[in-house]
């Protein structure tokens, strides 16, 4: 990630309290935290415990519940393509509501799925609401209404999916180890619920990057940069390595040796760990650029996958710099990713670009298990996919380095 500024600590803490005390921060910071939670919740209960639902879904589809996640991811990729488009023509408020209450209602049919296909389907609908509900609108606005610190911002709001990943699966873990799986996922379906009251934070104005919507044309000539494929190319290499990893860790650590119990642990840390290096990858990126700390994550995100093979032979030391390496490089891509991108293009675009670029990254991105089925079939363990993995991770990093802009778009 670069060098860290002297006294980060101290530093980090000076810029969260200027954030908070602006004069405007209660216009800023009720939205922000509404989102943040909004995205804890949901995403904690879905997608960032998926792979703890995952073993005990696979005892009653013969193996294959690694379709039901490439349903949910699929999904979840393509219903970030219409949301930023969906964010100014029915306000916030609505677009957030449609997303709670699809989020739920899949949480139930998956509870209630008895086939394989029937189980797809309702996973689907799952990961569309969680789209809908979570990154795309939530990041389009805090760009619109966080100029000047746009980089901590968005750290605190991506946190929140960090933290996610550290706190709700434990829980769900623990659910899972008294009830049925079927039971658990109705109550990720009712947390899910619970967060239709924080819609009153946000405010129901439609957000816009500018005072003008943008054309198609706009939209093609920006997709027409080099950087912007470049960008979009690294995307998709490192939204593939997150997620082959990302649902395969707790199954990997267990087929080398670790308790389920540890195994999650581990799994839990590593994404707690990604909270502060998102909140000093901001600054970080906000100082040096995101450009050079989009390369330098994809570098960490290699290593540490990696690491993930060394868990067996090496013991606690392997699990300890998995959990440091990878939990500190997955939780920032999207952080860096966004801003580089906003620097590439012009405003106006900027948020249809974003959900065109997190579909993209997200439906390629959502093979990754059925991949992983594949390639762990073939070869009989998770050393070969998880090779796999680290190899995309590492070629993001030169193309990334490709992704240069002429110039700063003011913003």
């Amino acid at each position: 990630m670069g060098q860290i500024p002297a006294c980060g600590d101290r530093a980090l803490i000076v810029s969260t309290f200027a954030l908070l005390s602006s004069e405007r921060a209660g216009l800023r910071w009720r939205p922000l935290l509404a989102l943040s939670a909004i995205t804890l919740l949901i995403q904690g209960a879905t997608l960032m415990s998926l792979g703890i639902f995952l073993p005990a879904m696979a005892g009653e589809t013969g193996g294959q519940a690694g379709g039901a996640a490439t349903g949910f991811l699929l999904a979840m990729s393509l219903a970030n393509l219409p949301a930023g488009w969906a964010l100014d023509k029915i306000g916030p408020r609505a677009l957030f509501a449609i997303g709670i209450i699809a989020t739920a209602a899949g949480c139930a049919l998956t509870a209630t799925a008895q086939q394989l296909p029937m189980l797809v389907v309702a996973m689907a609908i799952t990961g569309a609401g969680v789209a809908i509900a979570t990154v795309v609108p939530g990041i389009s606005i805090l760009t619109h209404s966080h100029v000047a610190r746009r980089g901590l911002a968005l750290a605190l709001f991506l946190g929140a999916a960090v933290v996610s990943g550290a706190v709700v699966p434990p829980v769900v873990a623990l659910g899972l180890g008294i009830w049925p799986w079927r039971f658990v996922m109705m109550l990720c379906g009712a947390t899910a619920l619970a967060c239709l009251p924080l819609l009153w934070l946000i405010p129901p104005d439609r957000i816009r990057a500018t005072g003008q919507v943008p054309d198609r044309g706009a939209a093609r000539a920006a997709l027409a940069k080099p950087a912007v494929q470049h960008l979009f190319l690294a995307t998709i290499l490192l939204q593939l390595a997150i997620n082959g990893i990302l649902l395969a860790a707790v199954d990997s650590l267990m087929a080398q040796g670790l308790p389920p119990a540890a195994a999650v642990a581990v799994y839990s840390i590593a994404n707690l760990l990604g909270l502060p290096a998102s909140l000093l990858g901001g600054m970080v990126a906000d100082r040096l650029g995101p450009r050079p700390a989009l390369a330098e994550t994809a570098l960490l995100l290699s290593l540490g996958s990696a690491a993930l093979l060394s868990i067996q032979s090496t013991g606690l030391a392997g699990a300890a710099a998995f959990a440091l390496i990878w939990g500190v490089a997955s939780a920032l891509p999207g952080q860096s990713g966004s801003m580089l991108l906003a620097d590439i293009v012009e405003p106006s675009v900027f948020p249809r670009l974003l959900g065109l670029n997190t579909a993209l990254s997200s439906l390629i991105g959502s093979l990754a298990p059925f991949c992983t089925d594949q390639m762990r079939a073939a070869s009989g363990d998770y050393v070969f996919p998880v090779l796999i993995y680290a190899a995309l991770a590492l070629a993001a990093a030169p193309i990334v380095a490709l992704a240069r802009h002429s110039r700063s778009v003011q913003r």
